[in-house]
């Protein structure tokens, strides 16, 4: 009879072993990965991902988890997929056969299917379009498994979680991944269990209560630390952006993303550093609006030298059109900003799908509640003979840019755009665009950029020069107001 010990265990997985002898130790990490899992009766959880950085043992951690449920729970069957055949024989089918011991189970190399003693089945597949992942959408499975989940269009690997069907009634089935930062599907796999702000638009079942993400790096992976102590030296010595991700597992740099100058260490101005509005009010402020079944407003101020600061949000999802109006009204009455006012999209001067037999638009409503809006515009100076949407792009790209010398490890040059770390939505959505793959300088259709949208129809307006009126005004007003823009400017940017 084989004796196998940690796989009963209701709250605590220690390890594999069988006869004695331990296959399978996981490392503290793996460890809190196996034991979410184990625990999902009491922790709610059905969706997992595990991993951000390189080097954290994720692919160990998957496989073995498909051991632990086969070798516990006779008579399911587990999917266990990479986006290619290359990389799922690299990091997986040529180390399965040395796994466990033949009595347990054996290895079929030409179905790829682990069958164990017990008459579990891991079955191993790989894909990354609709035809070849079409194939398992015929089947039902108790556990489904990606490694590099990024690799594969989120579209598909969230379908495939329709087939997780429960084979027997003491087991739950679930989801679990494992990935790296990068890739295809970046955007929405962060969005979905990293951020987890996915729009229920898209997932409307979505519960963020069901999903937990386990962060490891290489520092996770003492095994390979100590056997190998010089991945340490070869990771740190990567570029910055390719540190970011592989050793430091950092989700807001990825291969095509369009704002990679991104910094969240640079760009974001922290709670304790915020100006009150009374200072605020001391520049030129201006608001932006994106309408639409998600609707963004952005609030913006810039002062004499041209810096902006993005400093509060507001956010609606499915809300009536009055609803979004008297929002916006209050939103902006509570901060003492009633007068400011608005650039919005020129559609919203046309009617929309609810206003067509009365020929209204959408700005009507805001404009007779007394909210200043008015239209964006998009043959402004200075486009260079770009479209409206690149010269945006180019114009946020450039304040954004930023210098910083890694031998003082100071930054020699500010950027010219900051925001307020209130302003959640901005700060997830900007890091996450994705460039267009027929146009560098353009960002891809069909993301949630609405707050970029709001932000952008903001700061080109307050990127015209303001010139200062000082009409009939005394020199010494001029002096003082000089010098207390000095003080706003220092405490704005933190210089």
């Amino acid at each position: 009879m084989i004796k196998i010990i940690g796989l009963i265990i209701m709250l605590l997985f220690e390890n594999i072993e069988i006869n004695g002898k331990v296959y399978y130790a996981p490392q503290p990490k793996q460890k809190e990965f196996h034991n979410a899992i184990l625990n999902r009766e009491e922790n709610g959880y059905r969706e997992f991902l595990y991993g951000g950085a390189s080097k954290g043992g994720k692919s160990f951690a998957l496989r073995w988890e498909a051991h632990r449920n086969c070798l516990q729970y006779a008579g399911i069957k587990v999917l266990l997929l990479r986006s290619s055949f290359p990389e799922l024989e690299r990091t997986h089918l040529r180390l399965i056969p040395f796994d466990l011991p033949v009595e347990v189970g054996q290895y079929n190399q030409q179905k790829h299917i682990f069958k164990y003693y017990n008459d579990s089945i891991l079955e191993f597949g790989y894909g990354s379009s609709s035809a070849d992942l079409s194939q398992y959408l015929s089947a039902n499975y108790d556990v489904i498994l990606i490694d590099e989940l990024t690799t594969i269009p989120f579209e598909l690997s969230y379908n495939l979680r329709l087939r997780l069907e429960a084979s027997r009634k003491d087991f739950i089935p679930f989801f679990a991944a494992a990935t790296n930062p990068g890739g295809k599907a970046h955007t929405e796999v962060r969005n979905y269990f990293v951020a987890k702000t996915a729009s229920s638009e898209l997932y409307p079942d979505y519960n963020p209560k069901r999903i937990h993400f386990i962060p490891a790096t290489v520092y996770d992976n003492k095994i390979l630390l100590e056997r190998d102590p010089e991945v340490l030296n070869r990771l740190k010595q990567l570029p910055y952006k390719e540190q970011q991700k592989y050793l430091y597992g950092n989700w807001d740099i990825f291969e095509g993303q369009f704002f990679d100058n991104w910094n969240p260490d640079i760009h974001i101005i922290r709670q304790k550093d915020y100006l009150d509005y009374k200072q605020i009010k001391g520049m030129n402020i201006l608001g932006g609006l994106d309408y639409g079944n998600i609707t963004v407003l952005i609030l913006g101020a810039k002062d004499y030298n041209g810096n902006v600061i993005i400093f509060d949000e507001l956010y609606n999802e499915k809300e009536t059109r009055e609803k979004k109006v008297s929002e916006t009204k209050k939103f902006l009455k509570e901060r003492g900003l009633e007068n400011i006012t608005i650039a919005a999209d020129t559609n919203m001067w046309n009617p929309d799908a609810f206003d067509m037999a009365g020929q209204e638009f959408p700005a009507a409503y805001y404009l007779r509640a007394g909210i200043k809006l008015i239209k964006v515009s998009k043959n402004a100076s200075g486009l260079n003979n770009m479209s409206y949407r690149k010269a945006c792009n180019e114009a946020i790209y450039n304040a954004l840019d930023y210098k910083y010398d890694i031998y003082t490890k100071t930054i020699i040059k500010q950027p010219k755009l900051k925001i307020y770390e209130r302003c959640r939505h901005l700060i997830e959505t900007l890091p996450s665009l994705i460039t267009d793959d027929k146009d560098s300088e353009d960002i891809a259709d069909g993301q949630n950029d609405h707050a970029y949208d709001a932000m952008k129809y903001m700061f080109m307006q307050l990127a015209q020069p303001r010139q200062k009126n000082t009409d009939n005004e005394p020199k010494w007003l001029i002096e003082m107001r000089k010098e207390r823009m000095k003080k706003v400017q220092t405490g704005f940017m933190g210089v």
